[in-house]
């Protein structure tokens, strides 16, 4: 059995830093600047707005930093996802959109559904060997 450190242990490290920089940094704008995000969250008539943005951040930070670490990848990735194709649905609804919002929406969409495919294949390929 070969345990040496391969280049795609690499990639799926530095992969895995590059998907939760966008988790990790939202969850930490979001913490520093609450009401910020509690008035997005209020704007989209979410229920338990301070409760909702609290698991986010709590969802964010701790995910990342799981996918991050290389522990409980799957698992962490899973969620993200989950967590990644409500918010494009909630936040993101280009398809009833008016005409001048919608490239913008879809736009938005569509990152996000991009990041789904990240947390997929990571979810597909495992955290690799550079793992805490």
């Amino acid at each position: 059995m070969n345990d040496s450190v391969s280049v795609n242990d690499a990639l799926l490290l530095v992969g895995r830093l590059l998907l939760v920089v966008l988790f990790v940094g939202s969850g930490i704008e979001k913490l520093f600047h609450f009401k910020a995000g509690l008035a997005e969250v209020n704007a989209k008539r979410l229920p338990l707005p301070a409760l909702a943005l609290s698991a986010t951040i709590a969802l964010q930070l701790i995910a990342g930093a799981c996918i991050a670490a290389g522990c409980y990848v799957e698992w962490a990735a899973i969620a993200l996802a989950g967590f990644t194709l409500a918010t494009a649905v909630v936040f993101y609804p280009y398809w009833s959109a008016p005409l001048a919002e919608r490239a913008a929406l879809k736009n938005g969409f569509l990152e996000h559904v991009s990041i789904i495919g990240g947390c997929l294949l990571l979810i597909g390929a495992g955290p690799g060997k550079l793992v805490l």
